[in-house]
């Protein structure tokens, strides 16, 4: 085995959403997603990174919604071959309206006539040759409306057809209900799926009539529409956010679907990613593990990765020693990474993982002669993954920042800050005037210590047992802080 040809192939791994395509071959699917075919889980909640665009993107293609659910046919629940799924938002698809757009139907009213008139559209599109939709559409609405509708810009034009939905709401109503009638006649699915809504206006503060009516539109058709039904994939924060809050807020708990990793599946992933890299000598090495992957690739999904804990944890002694040291003092090397890269609530997500996994390859192919100082299946140098984690993390944080911009100024702000700190002195550092006037307006408070708050729910920084902000590591390199030695 060329061990070197093999640490090449993993350092070439794919760590950022931009870089990863579409194939179902890099695509994991946790055990928990199988609750997808559930129509009432239509709240799909997700920290950045857990992989909600990755399932939204995976749900449009061909055969994404078999491989997620699996091949059991369950009674009174979607199949594969009965389902469709269309997108009703997504803020980086330029068929939907932009925030600027967005940003001029502002307050409850005029959203909900936003997401109404969108579905209506939706499905006028997609229905477009059937003759009983299109039977029941000029039935219930004008010619001018249905001009509209019919429009190449109907979407990203929403100018043209809200004032109608808006004051004809029972027109509306009327339609969907016929219309999912009519679907479980035929004994067909149709789900419209959100993404990306935390892009869908320019200030935060106007985020929340859309998802607060949009949650609201379709939990109150929930138990109403029999076969038109949703999948909205929303970030956690925001969910969680005061807000929010509705009148049926409380209640929506059973319709939720929470995006969780742990040790196994992110290391199934990094196994899956390596086995479909499209190189022999690399699938030889997992081969010499029995029942790491399957003896096959499986079709369009590629090699298929063991769910077994003992196999994987064996994977890991090979690849790098059963610890991070000589002996077990300096920690197990299978929990060291997932240990290291969750953050302050216990949350894990992948790209860091792969990240760390990949960084820690490519600096052993700079030093070839490490490599052959390792026993003969052994790859990286615990030392290696541990100076893989100062990058990672400066990683993890650009990401987050492309959610949340607002975290640029606050690095900043910590740069240099030796933890642990007093409370009241970290809240000092977060001065309101680090942001512009036109940034504040995308900010998630207006107070220090609003945005401290926020910085907890996202996991970034914690309270020790007496009191003390701490950083987890994922975060700790990337703010540019460190610990007293």
């Amino acid at each position: 085995m060329d061990r070197m040809h093999v640490l090449n192939t993993m350092s070439r791994l794919q760590t950022t959403a931009e870089a990863e395509d579409s194939r179902m071959t890099d695509f994991l699917p946790l055990r928990n997603y199988q609750m997808l075919v559930e129509p009432t889980k239509f709240l799909i909640l997700g920290s950045s990174g857990t992989g909600k665009t990755r399932i939204f993107q995976t749900l449009q293609t061909k055969g994404g919604f078999r491989y997620i659910i699996g091949n059991q046919p369950q009674l009174f629940r979607p199949r594969a071959e009965n389902t469709v799924f269309l997108p009703g938002y997504n803020a980086d698809d330029i068929r939907f309206p932009g925030q600027t757009t967005m940003g001029k139907y502002l307050g409850d009213q005029k959203a909900a006539a936003f997401w109404a008139g969108s579905a209506v559209l939706l499905l006028l599109r997609y229905f477009k040759g059937d003759e009983y939709i299109q039977g029941l559409a000029a039935q219930y609405f004008d010619e001018s409306f249905l001009a509209a509708a019919a429009g190449s810009n109907a979407w990203k034009c929403p100018e043209i057809w809200m004032d109608y939905i808006e004051k004809n709401p029972e027109k509306c109503e009327d339609f969907l209900d016929k219309a999912d009638r009519y679907l479980e006649k035929k004994d067909q699915w149709v789900f419209i799926i959100y993404d990306t809504l935390d892009k869908i206006c320019m200030r935060y503060i106007d985020l929340f009539p859309y998802i607060r009516t949009l949650l609201s539109f379709w939990f109150s058709h929930l138990r109403r529409w029999k076969r038109l039904k949703s999948k909205i994939f929303l970030r956690e924060d925001l969910y969680e956010s005061e807000l929010l809050k509705f009148s049926d807020a409380s209640k929506m708990g059973n319709c939720c679907l929470r995006l969780e990793w742990n040790a196994v599946s992110l290391y199934r992933l990094l196994i899956k990613r390596l086995a479909n890299a499209r190189d022999e000598q690399t699938i030889e090495y997992l081969h010499g593990i029995p029942n790491l992957i399957s003896e096959n690739p499986q079709g369009d999904i590629g090699y298929i990765p063991t769910e077994d804990q003992k196999i994987i944890e064996r994977f890991v002694n090979e690849l790098m020693g059963k610890y991070m040291g000589n002996t077990p003092k300096k920690g197990m090397s299978y929990t060291w990474a997932p240990n290291h890269l969750q953050d302050a609530r216990g949350a894990l997500v992948p790209r860091p993982f792969l990240k760390l996994y990949s960084t820690a390859a490519r600096k052993m192919t700079e030093y070839p002669a490490e490599i052959e100082t390792l026993p003969r299946r052994r790859l990286i140098a615990p030392a290696m993954l541990q100076g893989a984690m100062r990058e990672v993390s400066q990683d993890r944080l650009r990401e987050l920042q492309e959610e949340y911009p607002w975290l640029e100024r606050l690095r900043e702000a910590f740069l240099g800050t030796v933890l642990l700190v007093e409370k009241a002195e970290f809240i000092q550092k977060i001065k309101m005037d680090l942001w512009s006037p036109a940034e504040q307006e995308q900010l998630p408070s207006s107070t220090p210590q609003g945005i401290f708050d926020m910085l907890q729910k996202l996991g970034i920084v914690y309270l020790s047992k007496d009191g003390m902000v701490n950083v987890p590591e994922i975060y700790l390199h990337g703010f540019g802080m460190k610990r007293k030695k």
